[in-house]
């Protein structure tokens, strides 16, 4: 027993790496459901869009990219999902960091309003341009920040990530600066933090973010404050308020249903399932080190 535990300590890191892969890839080929608790910061977004007034808008910035799609995909999937599903207005921008979000922001609507091969269009009688409008990247920092919240049709005065002219957008006509806008969500790998100042401090905007797991520590401190209304972290934000859509357990999370599956469903329990294995690996670590501890301080008495 002695022997097996001071082996433990210089286990191959290869099997370590083994088993990580086999964790994460098991809940893809066999169904796992697990039980998802709804936090305060996740719950904040979504009532901040569900008491979002009929003659109001919400405008999304997205600067989500290929590295970060992981983690705010099933983010992007939520919030749409239930802007769509309570008809709520919405205009998406892409400021600052995100050249390839229009394009993946396209992607996922396109999904939710067309379908693919393996689901049904969940919303197919939304319209672009009434309904929703997207009018792609721009640069500019808290500059450009400012310019939408005064007058948007400055910071994008002709056409839309489409080549539309925006004048010919009626979702547009009822745009023109912060006063038009119920809510601003910005989801991205870091969401710009100057939307407080200078948006939510100038003008009183509820503001909510959508973050990768690892930077949302700096941004608990605005929940703190009040000057976020919610915020949404990495998979495990997008999994909670795919909860807060679906309530009902077995829909939410087992697949072959007929409903458009949320990333942050799919990705939360291998994403557990790795944290199981990383836990044990650290715990099966630190017994073989003080079994070997122990052993050195026999043999130096």
């Amino acid at each position: 027993m002695r022997g097996f535990l001071l082996n433990l300590e210089k286990i191959d890191r290869r099997w370590v790496y083994l088993a990580l892969a086999a964790a994460c890839t098991m809940p893809f080929l066999v169904p796992v459901a697990l039980p998802i608790y709804i936090t305060p910061e996740t719950r904040g977004v979504y009532s901040a869009i569900e008491s979002c007034p009929p003659d109001k808008i919400v405008l999304l910035n997205c600067n989500m990219d290929p590295g970060s799609v992981s983690e705010n995909q099933g983010q992007l999937e939520a919030v749409i999902e239930h802007m769509f599903r309570n008809h709520t207005k919405f205009v998406t921008v892409s400021i600052e960091w995100g050249p390839l979000a229009p394009q993946l922001i396209d992607g996922v609507v396109e999904k939710m309003t067309k379908g693919d091969k393996l689901t049904k269009a969940k919303f197919p009688d939304v319209r672009y341009g009434v309904d929703w409008a997207n009018l792609g990247f721009t640069k500019g920092g808290w500059q450009a920040l400012q310019q939408v919240a005064k007058d948007i049709r400055k910071q994008y005065p002709t056409k839309d990530s489409r080549g539309n002219m925006l004048d010919d957008l009626p979702i547009m006509r009822g745009l023109h600066n912060i006063d038009d806008v119920h809510l601003v969500v910005d989801i991205a790998y870091g969401p710009m933090e100057d939307w407080i100042p200078f948006v939510h401090g100038v003008y009183g905007t509820p503001i909510a973010f959508g973050s990768a797991g690892i930077n949302t520590t700096v941004y608990y401190r605005y929940l703190s404050s009040g000057q976020l209304a919610g915020l949404l972290v990495g998979v495990r934000g997008g999994a909670e308020y795919d909860a807060l859509l679906h309530p009902r357990f077995e829909e939410r999370l087992i697949p072959g249903t007929q409903r458009i599956r949320n990333m942050g469903s799919q990705l939360i329990v291998p994403l557990a399932f790795g944290h199981v294995v990383i836990i044990a690996a650290i715990l099966l670590g630190n017994i073989g080190y003080f079994a070997s501890r122990r052993r050195r301080r026999q043999n130096a008495e």
